[in-house]
């Protein structure tokens, strides 16, 4: 009858609304839950078919709750570089299991408080550990990223850094256009070998000429400069002095050899002996010989005018002109010991315009009339590649008979480019480096790890050098309110959900991640608490219902008596 059937609507009027308040106590205990979505109860009509047109049946209401699973929540900015959020659609993916296995479902949440556990494993505050593709050493990722089992848990334990050899420096600097001829400018770059031990090389430009240059490089210690990576060939110390230029006897300069080589040690320590036929000089304890009769040098007698060609036998040569007004008789002990004692007093009274520069010159820059650069000439060992940038390998031990590549290093300079003031300039202007860089690395600890809005997992080491270890995936569905939701706020893919497709941060529809960011709760406080008003009037109201019909069942009661 209709008034029984009125009492089990309100009955159902308040199964319905208290399903309806267990939806709103849910939300609002789930205010400060990072990336929790709100749910709200959708009211269904039941009907109860009627006999006929003028006869009405009550049937009811029931609800339904609805997780608004696709509604964006606002981005907390946080201090954890772990932490992470979605900018758009999609999902993390996590596991149960920190290595997955048959029985282990894969998860899908918006929750991003990540933090590492004790065995490096990134995992959320539900204990579910975070899914990646793992990068190779080029930084791509593996095959047939489409599936579930392409991923694996993302662990940052047993990272160790590594060194970096130095292989590639960049300068731009000017050098003062205003500048004499012998001006220097001396500065320093370091630099690493292949065991990351920091080396300092010096670099020093020398005016030799009106808009000339030459580049001096010198290494510390036992490095040296090698003419390729294969051959113990032609290995030239690194400390060795380079002099501007001139002549010996009525000047203040000494002229080194314009094809190769220098002289090694300090100024003064200089010997000269000559015996029959040849002429010996020693400087800093490396020896050097003038045969009569070749290199242009007379066969008995030398004198003003002549040309002195000294060699070590290892590739080193300089030059010397005599200026004195005698003519040395090399077959006669006093000619001999007449140019001993000149050469002796040559060097020793010396004055070397701007001191000797250490190292060893790798190059001759000339430059346009509009300040930028107009040629570079590499100098044996050093040579010029295809790319116009200058080349040469170091030898960090210095040790001729080294024949593999292990101990060599070869390093590109680049300049800039000529015609262009991309680097080197010759300008009215003071000398100033605006830019030395090199890309080599001393060993590096682990630090940390950073997350960009690529989704990609970057390993952090103390000596600068970054490492992509991980990309994360973002999980798209065509109906993401149709997923199931689990503890832990995460969810389950079901056949209302569609299947999961994963692809790559911000492609295909798939939003982007936030780095050091979390998405918060989509509860609305205020819009809770207007329904749980309308809630709570709406049960009152169905309990006015139940009251209501048994007042007439109670009035139906007493007329039966």
């Amino acid at each position: 009858m209709s008034i029984y059937g009125a009492m089990f609507s309100g009955i159902s009027g308040l199964a319905a609304q208290s399903q309806a308040l267990g939806m709103i106590s849910d939300n609002i205990s789930n205010v400060n839950t990072v990336g929790y979505k709100h749910t709200t109860a959708t009211f269904h009509t039941l009907v109860t078919t009627a006999a006929s047109t003028t006869h009405y049946s009550p049937g009811g209401v029931r609800s339904r709750p609805f997780q608004h699973v696709d509604r964006q929540g606002l981005l907390q900015g946080s201090s954890s570089p772990t932490d992470i959020a979605i900018v758009g659609n999609g999902f993390f993916i996590v596991n149960e299991a920190a290595t997955p296995g048959v029985g282990d479902n894969y998860l899908f949440t918006r929750a991003g408080n990540f933090s590492m556990d004790r065995q490096g494993n990134l995992v959320s505050n539900s204990g579910y550990y975070l899914q990646g593709w793992r990068l190779d050493a080029d930084g791509n990722l593996p095959a047939n990223t489409n599936l579930l089992n392409s991923l694996e848990t993302v662990n940052v334990s047993n990272l160790t850094g590594s060194a970096r050899a130095t292989s590639r420096i960049e300068l731009a600097m000017n050098l003062p256009a205003q500048d004499p001829v012998n001006s220097t400018h001396n500065f320093e770059v370091q630099i690493f070998d292949k065991q990351g031990k920091r080396q300092e090389m010096s670099l020093t430009w020398v005016k030799t000429a009106n808009n000339t240059w030459a580049l001096i490089a010198g290494l510390p210690g036992d490095g040296a400069f090698a003419t390729d990576d294969t051959t113990g060939a032609a290995l030239l110390e690194g400390t060795t002095n380079f002099f501007p230029s001139a002549t010996l006897a009525n000047t203040t300069q000494f002229s080194l050899d314009s094809a190769a080589g220098d002289i090694s040690g300090p100024v003064g320590a200089f010997d000269a002996s000559t015996t029959p036929g040849t002429i010996t000089v020693t400087i800093g304890g490396i020896t050097y010989t003038a045969t009569p009769g070749t290199d242009g040098t007379p066969a008995a007698d030398v004198g003003t005018g002549d040309t002195l060609t000294f060699t070590d036998g290892g590739g080193r040569t300089f030059t010397l002109n005599v200026n004195g007004a005698t003519t040395y008789d090399l077959d006669d002990p006093a000619g001999q010991a007449a140019l001993e004692a000149d050469l002796n007093s040559a060097f020793t009274g010396v004055a070397f315009n701007n001191g000797a520069v250490n190292g060893l010159q790798i190059a001759t820059v000339t430059f346009n009339a509009n300040g930028t650069i107009g040629s570079v000439v590499g100098v044996a060992p050093a040579a010029i590649n295809a790319g116009s940038q200058l080349e040469f390998y170091v030898d960090y031990d210095n040790d001729p008979l080294t024949t593999s590549t292990q101990d060599r290093q070869l390093i590109t300079l680049d300049l800039g480019t000529p015609g262009i003031d991309d680097g080197l300039t010759q300008y009215e202007s003071e000398f100033f480096p605006s830019k030395i860089d090199q890309d080599g690395l001393s060993f590096g600890a682990f630090i940390g790890i950073t997350i960009n809005e690529n989704g990609i997992v970057t390993a952090l080491f103390d000596n600068g050098q970054r490492r992509d270890i991980f990309k994360l995936p973002i999980a798209t569905f065509r109906n993401p309110n149709g997923l199931q939701a689990v503890n832990g706020n995460a969810y389950l893919e079901t056949i209302y959900s569609g299947n999961v497709l994963l692809q790559q941060a911000n492609t295909g529809g798939a939003g982007a991640v936030a780095p050091s960011s979390l998405e918060a709760s989509t509860v609305d406080l205020a819009e809770q608490f207007t329904n749980m008003i309308i809630t709570q009037r709406a049960y009152s109201a169905s309990a006015k219902i139940i009251t209501t019909s048994d007042e007439m069942l109670e009035e139906l009661v007493r007329i039966a008596q």
